[in-house]
């Protein structure tokens, strides 16, 4: 039988270092998919790589399990400089999949409850779909996990004033720098962390530039009534900056620590707040030693996060209970080899329990029928009933390989929650029954 699997590390179980090296971006994760899937021997995969995680979601036969994350561990550290395997952690089946929710509805986010994480899945679904490295199950599972995190951020209060990463990072930088109303923040890149920041700066009063490789910095800044500075020219531009928050996807350092002294040194040595946000990290470490520099990364910005937790625990409770109903109707489905098969039979059995309550309701209100009318009335509810759920039986059997096709029937009818019930179905109708009534 095939498993779902959920490997690699987070900021739960990595330091910083650690994750830059396992970081996969977005132009080899196709590659390394296809990889998995043509030659490592995986039957599906997808992988999720944010600031603070990367995750690879396969499926494999249930044998192959235990090897997972031996077989993974090279595509998370390909130079070999880091020893990553001691903080890989691995979850199959039920547990899986109910990480896989968990992350969806922002539980494992650093933020708690933010809903960017819920973009990034989809974005790694879809990347897996167009490599054809997702079978039907995997397939399933994501899809699944991206409509429980969508349910919720709807039906709970998780959501609810949850900031994300880049309000996180705005509010460290107006911790330490002070009140930013008219004063100058850099943001380093041009992507979507930053367009959050610089909504949020916009808001604060705050004088927005932007720099980046690119000519995106021109735009976002723009958009933002800033302005936009080259990489080349922030020594020029130090004087005007009083924070920076550093957001790039770039897989190298962006400001180098000559650079930082270089900008301080323009700056008199005022104090200069930096949050780097980014993994791998944008602002070389060594910067921190710099006179007048804060540098708060990822890691740092955790940790003063920790309270986060505490103040949501109501909204953490009611996510939580969502999460664990549609595990047990995903899991439901997912356990058996063929969905379709159980789900037609629920059906059915739910069917015609509905229609021998009805029909016996209503023998009881006519005592005057005699035994030939009864049975008619129980022969045309009977055909009623069969040609009602043709169509969706139909459905169910010619979408066999599809388990979220079973998954909506199943929800569509109540079928799971009528059968943990556990409420037995009215006797049938029968001749004899319908001369004692």
């Amino acid at each position: 039988m095939m498993r779902v699997v959920a490997a690699g590390l987070s900021h739960r179980t990595a330091p910083l270092a650690v994750r830059e090296a396992a970081a996969v971006p977005v132009e080899q994760a196709r590659t390394v998919l296809r990889y998995l899937v043509g030659h490592a021997g995986f039957s599906a995969a997808a992988v999720l790589s944010t600031c603070n995680r990367t995750e690879f979601y396969v499926t494999c036969a249930e044998p192959d399990v235990a090897d997972v994350v031996p077989r993974l561990a090279p595509y998370l550290d390909a130079g070999g400089d880091h020893d990553v395997l001691p903080f890989l952690t691995q979850a199959s089946g039920r547990d899986a999949v109910e990480h896989l929710f968990r992350i969806a509805a922002g539980l494992e986010s650093m933020v708690v409850g933010e809903t960017q994480v819920l973009g990034q899945l989809k974005d790694a679904h879809e990347l897996a779909r167009s490599a054809g490295t997702l079978d039907a199950r995997l397939d399933f599972v994501l899809r699944r996990a991206i409509s429980v995190g969508k349910q919720v951020h709807t039906d709970t209060g998780l959501g609810r004033g949850a900031s994300n990463l880049s309000d996180a990072a705005v509010a460290c930088a107006r911790t330490t720098a002070g009140d930013l109303r008219g004063r100058g923040v850099l943001l380093l890149g041009a992507g979507v962390m930053s367009t959050l920041a610089a909504r949020t700066l916009r808001e604060m009063g705050a004088h927005i530039m932007v720099s980046s490789r690119g000519e995106s910095r021109q735009t976002l800044a723009t958009a933002f009534d800033g302005e936009a500075v080259a990489l080349d020219a922030l020594v020029e531009a130090a004087e005007r900056i009083d924070a920076i928050i550093a957001c790039t996807a770039s897989g190298e350092t962006v400001l180098d620590a000559p650079t930082v002294a270089a900008m301080q040194r323009r700056r008199a040595h005022r104090p200069l707040s930096i949050v780097d946000i980014a993994v791998p990290r944008d602002v070389d470490a060594a910067a921190a030693v710099i006179d007048g520099v804060t540098l708060i990364d990822i890691d740092e910005l955790g940790r003063r996060l920790d309270s986060h937790m505490l103040a949501r625990r109501d909204a953490v409770a009611a996510a939580e209970r969502v999460i664990e109903t549609e595990l047990r109707r995903t899991m439901t489905v997912i356990g058996q080899r063929d969905a379709a098969g159980p789900t037609i039979s629920a059906l059915n059995r739910r069917a015609e329990a509905l229609r021998r309550r009805e029909v016996e309701r209503a023998i009881a209100r006519a005592p005057h029928l005699d035994v030939d009318a009864r049975e008619r009335i129980d022969m045309l509810t009977s055909s009623l009933v069969r040609k009602l759920l043709h169509g969706p039986i139909t459905h169910l059997r010619e979408t066999v390989d599809d388990p979220s096709v079973a998954l909506t029937i199943r929800q569509a009818f109540d079928l799971d929650d009528h059968e943990l019930k556990g409420s037995p179905a009215p006797h049938a109708v029968s001749p004899g029954a319908a001369r004692r009534a």
